[in-house]
């Protein structure tokens, strides 16, 4: 166990595939020594090829990492803070023991495992690819078009995911200090985070009388107000997504004010996106096709429009915010030298676009002794001041809030957070009656566990008190556009003059600095501006993205939690804060990296490749007898296919010696798949799934939003709770996606009610009378 001040985070990676392999890759970047045990023939990719994207990645994830000899493992681990794997199998045959049992013999080194479906609950010991967690959480549901397929976001990028996830959650694992009754086990199924995730996306929809269902280019039901919509141009496609009447306002400005959008038909935001969208797509349409990408990019920064072109991978490449961040890196791979990212935030004792170097670098590079154990909140005496807004930071509040911090939200009545701001909530077809602000679902679940203020921060006096917070706080979140709080008079370099300690974690859409430091983004426009939705679609088509499943947001949220806690992990042992500049377009980027690589590799763009996967075939989402009934399956190697001939041994495909390898049901997949459709839609779903698990295949049903709500796995690891809101009574709501042996996570919490808690904080913390606290609020401070 390292127990000497100063040197880095220690940390042993047995990973086999994605998830491992990034975790251990973020630790690396930050300062970590971190030593990794090769495996020769990791599962899922033995038989792509040298240039597909999972094997590109794997190998740039490996650079960097110390190459550890099998015969040195017993002396690796005996040293290592942190044990990471992706692979129990693997792990288990190099250790001689489970991850259980290995840290009750260990008691003093954090194992942190990430699986398919986790270390419990009736489906742990089910075979799976991460496929299966894609469309059991429900996340494909969502994607492609009514009457096909469900689509699944490509191989590798909901991967790391969890691999983000085991990174900040075992660094969260040591801060709580080591546990002598049986050591820390982090648990992070892959299911869990998408899930969280999908609970936070559906809300969007479900709880305002839509539908979340796929809908093709297009967000169901464009999201309840127009436009959220991918369109053609004069030279590919763009990304259109505006929540509000102002921005409607400019975007038809931007096209010179045509005479059809002053009838009132075209002033209805919510009628065009849930009525008639496509009316108001082909009145769009001649204006954009007049223009190119690059065009409606830079009108789209004129007019302050959240517009963004679906670039292709190389584009992205040659990004000049990324090049002034110094984001992008050299990497050789035999030899060609390729293009590939560093890590999405820059971290310096003082905000300034004069950074370097990034102590980004060296946040783990010098970390001290564990904390003393604890099996409370281990969060518990942590105070953060939340300046968030919608989703990505206020994400990062709520998973600090569930292990224990105070997280103190800080809003305006005026100027609520957004996710407030969603509508009329419907409930089993019936309007609820009542005062939305405080009732929207999203709201809570993306808030859960907060306290909140009200502060007119307008008002200098107003100012005054949240400095006063902040000099007996520990972190500051926020997101807002770059230097909005340094032109409030609430900068970083403000706030930490009289609290040297103090980290704060600035989460803007492209950074603070740089010619594109000022992008205005929502979901949808990161995702098309850093290439992830040209990606997703149908094989030999055009992409159709992926607009109803909002990844830019908790993907942000969880690499900014990994920053945090390196960052706490440093201020434990040296005393220093730091200011922590996020970039939420680099963070979503670096999920993209293997195939950003094999574009460069292969010297085109990536096409859409549906639901298949470099190294198996089958593997994709089939139908089954029934309407709308899909499942999942996959052959990971020639054992499974087999095992799957087995189960089906009339079908002429099974029979067939032209797929009796790897390479050969590669080189056939569509054939293969449509051999496969054609069996998969004979048989009922759930009896096929049990069928293929018993036989050792992965397969899962695709479940819709009632199937995620009742799903048996969910349930088990009591991922979701019923919690009481405001004026509508019984919710579910989704709990933080990690399981650590010995650590709680509060329960039963909500988001608060707007200037919920402006007494108890503002005269606990700061020592405000009563009568003072009445004065403030008569004159519009707390207000």
């Amino acid at each position: 166990m390292n127990e000497v001040p100063g040197e880095p985070l220690r940390v042993v990676e047995i990973s086999s595939g994605v998830a491992g392999a990034y975790c251990g890759w973020l630790l690396s970047e930050m300062g970590a020594r971190v030593i990794r045990l090769p495996a020769e023939d990791p599962k899922g990719r033995s038989a792509g090829r040298p240039s597909d994207a999972i094997t590109l990645g794997l190998a740039y994830y490996a650079a960097g990492k110390e190459p550890l000899d099998p015969a040195d493992i017993s002396e690796a681990v005996e040293n290592a803070d942190i044990v990471i794997s992706d692979d129990t199998t693997l792990f288990t045959a190099i250790l001689g023991a489970s991850p259980e049992g290995f840290v009750a013999l260990h008691p003093g080194t954090v194992v942190a495992v990430s699986t398919v479906f986790g270390l419990t609950g009736p489906l742990a010991k089910t075979a799976a690819v991460p496929l299966d967690a894609q469309v059991q959480a429900s996340v494909s549901w969502a994607l492609g078009e009514q009457g096909r397929p469900p689509l699944a976001i490509p191989p590798g990028v909901l991967e790391c995911q969890a691999g983000a996830h085991l990174a900040a959650a075992s660094l969260l694992a040591r801060r709580a200090g080591p546990r002598p009754d049986g050591g820390r086990v982090v648990d992070i199924a892959l299911i869990d985070v998408l899930a969280h995730y999908v609970g936070v996306n559906c809300r969007f929809y479900i709880h305002h009388g839509m539908e979340w269902r796929r809908e093709g280019r297009r967000a169901a039901q464009s999201g309840g107000a127009y436009p959220f919509v991918i369109l053609p141009c004069a030279d590919g496609a763009v990304c259109l997504s505006g929540r509000t009447r102002p921005e409607w306002e400019r975007f038809v400005e931007a096209m010179g004010t045509p005479e059809w959008t002053k009838e009132p038909r075209y002033q209805r935001l919510r009628a065009m996106g849930q009525e008639y969208p496509e009316e108001v797509d082909a009145l769009i349409q001649p204006w954009l096709a007049k223009h190119t990408k690059a065009e409606i990019e830079e009108i789209a920064d004129r007019f302050r429009l959240t517009i963004a072109p679906l670039r292709d991978l190389a584009e992205v490449l040659d990004t000049p915010q990324f090049a002034h961040r110094d984001f992008l890196r050299s990497w050789t791979h035999g030899d060609r030298n390729l293009t590939a990212t560093g890590l999405p935030f820059r971290v310096a004792q003082a905000r300034g676009e004069s950074q370097a170097p990034n102590e980004a670098r060296s946040l783990l590079s010098c970390v001290g002794s564990p904390r003393q154990e604890t099996d409370d909140l281990p969060l518990a005496g942590l105070r953060v001041l939340d300046l968030g807004w919608v989703w990505s930071a206020p994400q990062v509040g709520s998973m600090l809030a569930q292990f224990g911090a105070e997280v103190i939200k800080i809003e305006h009545r005026k100027r609520p957070d957004n996710s407030r701001l969603s509508g009329v909530i419907i409930r089993d077809g019936e309007r609820i009656e009542g005062q939305t602000m405080d009732m929207s679902p999203m709201f809570h679940q993306i808030n859960k566990g907060k306290m909140g203020i009200t502060l007119n921060l307008k008002e200098p006096i107003a100012v005054d008190l949240l400095r006063q917070l902040a000099a007996s706080s520990d972190v500051v979140l926020e997101n807002m556009s770059a230097g909005s709080l340094e032109r409030s008079g609430i900068g970083f370099d403000t706030l930490s003059a009289g609290n040297p300690g103090l980290i704060m974690v600035a989460m803007s859409g492209a950074g603070q600095f740089g010619p594109a430091s000022d992008m205005r983004t929502y979901a949808p426009t990161m995702s098309s501006f850093v290439g992830l939705e040209s990606l997703v679609g149908y094989p030999g088509e055009e992409p159709t993205g992926a607009l109803n499943f909002a990844l830019g947001d908790p993907n942000a949220a969880v690499h900014a939690l990994v920053a945090l806690f390196a960052a706490l992990e440093r201020r434990e042992a040296t005393g220093k804060g730091a200011y922590i500049d996020l970039s939420q377009t680099e963070a979503l980027f670096c999920t993209l990296i293997p195939y950003a690589l094999q574009a460069q590799l292969d010297g085109h763009q990536p096409e859409p490749v549906g639901n298949s996967h470099p190294g198996m075939a089958p593997h994709g989402i089939y139908p089954a007898k029934g309407d709308d009934r899909w499942l999942s399956l996959a052959v990971r190697d020639d054992r499974d296919w087999q095992a799957l001939c087995a189960i089906a041994p009339e079908e002429a495909w099974a029979r067939d010696q032209r797929f009796a390898s790897a390479h050969a049901r590669i080189a056939s997949r569509a054939e293969l798949d449509r051999m496969v459709e054609a069996w998969s839609v004979k048989h009922d779903r759930d009896a096929l799934v049990s069928s293929l698990r018993a036989a050792g295949v992965p397969a899962s049903p695709v479940n819709d939003i009632d199937g995620l709500w009742a799903d048996v796995q969910i349930a088990a690891r009591e991922m979701a709770e019923v919690v009481e809101l405001p004026g509508l009574g019984g919710e579910t709501l989704f709990r933080a996606p990690w399981n650590i042996s010995g650590i709680k996570i509060a329960t039963g919490t909500r988001g608060p009610i707007i200037g919920e808690h402006n007494d108890s904080v503002l005269q606990r913390l700061l020592g405000l009378s009563p009568d003072e606290s009445a004065q403030l609020v008569e004159d519009g401070v707390i207000a």
